[in-house]
C-alpha cells in the first residue's frame, strides 16, 4: 500500500493578502503567460504584470514556474501563505532553537509549519526543504528587527 504524501507550498503574503503588498502569485493569481510560459501571475485588467513585494528578495516575482501551476491544477500541491511577520519569527525561532539560519524565503515555509502540529495526528511527521542560507540575510533581519 502506497502512503500519499501531502505537499504544500508556502508563499509571501508580505504585508497581507488583502493588500497589493504580496507576491501570492497562486493564491491571488490568474493564468496568463510571462517569459514566453504560461502560469499563474499577478497581472491587471490588460494582463500585464502587477508590481509585487516579498521581504524575500527571491520571491518578488509576480509569476511561478510552470511546475508549480501544473501542480495546482491537478490539485496535488496546497498553497499556503505566510506574512512577513510570520516569516521573520520563523526565521528567529529557528535560527535560536534549532542553531540553523534559514534563508528569509525558505523562513515562510518554516512559519507555516510551525502551525501545523496542532493540527495533526501525533504519528505525522513534517520535513521542511530548506532551500539556502540565511547567512545572506543576517544584516537585513538585524535592522528590520532593531537588533544591531
Amino acid at each position: 500500500m502506497m502512503k500519499k504524501v501531502q505537499m504544500i507550498g508556502v508563499e509571501p503574503s508580505g504585508k497581507g493578502l488583502n493588500t497589493p503588498d504580496h507576491a501570492a502569485t497562486m493564491s491571488k493569481g490568474t493564468q496568463g503567460v510571462i517569459h514566453g510560459f504560461s502560469c499563474y501571475l499577478l497581472q491587471d485588467s490588460e494582463c500585464e504584470p502587477l508590481p509585487v513585494y516579498s521581504i524575500a528578495s527571491g520571491l518578488d516575482y509576480p509569476g511561478v514556474g510552470p511546475q508549480h501551476s501544473y501542480l495546482k491544477d491537478i490539485k496535488r500541491v496546497q498553497y499556503e501563505s505566510a506574512t512577513d511577520k510570520e516569516c521573520l519569527d520563523a526565521f528567529m525561532d529557528l535560527s535560536r532553537h534549532e542553531g540553523i539560519i534559514p534563508a528569509l524565503e525558505s523562513a515562510h515555509a518554516v512559519a507555516y509549519a510551525m502551525k501545523l502540529p496542532s493540527t495533526l495526528d501525533k504519528d505525522k511527521h513534517i520535513l521542511i526543504n530548506l532551500t539556502g542560507r540565511g547567512d545572506k540575510d543576517i544584516d537585513f533581519v538585524a535592522k528590520r528587527l532593531n537588533l544591531e
